[in-house]
Formats: C-alpha cells, sequence, structure tokens
C-alpha cells in the first residue's frame, strides 16, 4: 500500500516551522538564526537530478507531539530519489560556539556549561530523528532505503576541549595527579555529582560520534564562516 507524504510548496521567505516543504529543483534554501549580536546563516543547496526532489523544514516536529517541553533540531533536509527508492536525510542543529567555554574548567561554570551544551544537543537531535521517523516510516513501508546524517552548524569544535571536560569530570571523583585546593575539589564535586553518566557521550562527541538508542551516527561539522562583523555562515550541499 503506498501513502503520498502531505509536502507543502516552497515558497522562499514564506515558511512557517515544523511544516514540511517540497523542493522541486535544484535551489539554495537559506537557514537563518538571528542573535541580538549577529546571525548565523546556512545556505542549503539542493542539487537534484531526474526523479529526485528535496525536503526541508526548519524546527519541524511530529504534529501529534505536545509543544510544551518538546525538543527539536533547527533543520531537516532530505532528498527523495523515486526511481532509486532512496532517501537521503539531514538533521542539524545551529550551536553559535559550542567550544566557547573557558579553558579553566574550574572557574566560571565552564565544565558545567560544556556538558549541559553537548547534553542539549543530543537530546535535540535524538528528538529530530524520532520526529523525522514518524513521517519517513510511510516512505519506508514503500520500499525506500534511507541513508541518516546528523551534524552541528557552530564557529568553532575544538575536540580536545571537550576530552579536557571529560577528563576533569572523571578526576574530581577520584585520586589524581590533577592539583586542586580541597574546597575547590568539593564544590566542584557538588555541582558535577549528577552529570557523573555524561562522560562517554562527551568523549564521543569529542570524537565526532553521537550515540543515540545504540546506534552510532557519524557527527558532521559545519563550520560557520565569518562574512562581516555580525554575520558568519556556510553552504553545505544536500544531494544523493
Amino acid at each position: 500500500m503506498s501513502m503520498n507524504v502531505a509536502l507543502s510548496d516552497y515558497k522562499e521567505g514564506k515558511l512557517q516551522k515544523s511544516t514540511l516543504y517540497k523542493i522541486p529543483e535544484s535551489m539554495t534554501v537559506p537557514f537563518e538564526e538571528i542573535h541580538a549580536n549577529g546571525k548565523e546563516v546556512v545556505n542549503l543547496n539542493y542539487q537534484l537530478q531526474e526523479s529526485q526532489y528535496g525536503i526541508y523544514a526548519n524546527e519541524y516536529k511530529n504534529p501529534c507531539i505536545n509543544k510544551q517541553g518538546c525538543k527539536k533540531a533547527d533543520v531537516l533536509a532530505c532528498v527523495v530519489d523515486d526511481k532509486r527508492k532512496e532517501i537521503k536525510s539531514l538533521v542539524f542543529d545551529v550551536k553559535s560556539n559550542i567550544s566557547s567555554f573557558s579553558d579553566d574548567l574550574t572557574k566560571e561554570s565552564a565544565a558545567l556549561t560544556a556538558i549541559k551544551e553537548i547534553r542539549d544537543f543530543i537530546e535535540q537531535i535524538h528528538a529530530a530523528l524520532l520526529h523525522k521517523k514518524s513521517f519517513m516510516l510511510y516512505y519506508l513501508d514503500d520500499g525506500f532505503r534511507e541513508q541518516e546524517e546528523v551534524a552541528i552548524a557552530t564557529k568553532n569544535f575544538e575536540c580536545e576541549k571537550f576530552l579536557a571536560v571529560a577528563d576533569f569530570l572523571e578526576s574530581i571523583f577520584k585520586d589524581s595527579p590533577r592539583e586542586l585546593p580541597a574546597l575547590v575539589k568539593l564544590k566542584m564535586q557538588t555541582i558535577l555529582k549528577p552529570y557523573m553518566g555524561e562522560i562517554e557521550k562527551i568523549r564521543n562527541f569529542a570524537d565526532k560520534m553521537l550515540i543515540i538508542n545504540e546506534k552510532a551516527y557519524p557527527l558532521i561539522v559545519i563550520i560557520l564562516e565569518k562574512n562581516s562583523e555580525s554575520v558568519y555562515s556556510a553552504t553545505v550541499t544536500i544531494n544523493i
């Protein structure tokens, strides 16, 4: 039994969040995230061949899921090949600079900031994959094969800083060469104890890998380059 997924017509500048749009031909679809001090832009360059069309959505979620407390990723982009019955999907979120926390992990809640940023990002991607599956199952039931990709768009991605966070989190709960005053160590233990279970996630993240429901997803890192004092951008090719 074949059922068509309802897709809205793409009209630049008139897009609504959580709506699946059909990209009928090769074109560039811009995603913008605006902040008080500037904006980040990811240009999605759809390169479509015969018998192919694209899908684009901003902050897509399953319509049956309550908005309250619902996590979403910024972008869902797909290419559907009707002839070969193949789909390539990409979900990603923009994090202005996920490596911006202090090198001194004992100060300014640096370690806690990094841990929460990584944890929240993984939860957003996990939710985005579930939302995508809510309509993708109709393609799969019709015999399509899907290739899934996940990514982060950010100005900077420093693997060694994330590894340092994992090492720090591990070291403060055991005797180690790290020289920390007793009161500082006790304070950090109190703050970070609830996050001991995040160590493996952080190490995987540093290795550009997400483990979600025991499935490994290589993490694509999209680096946003500076265009002006207030604008950073990147271009991502969407094809199959």
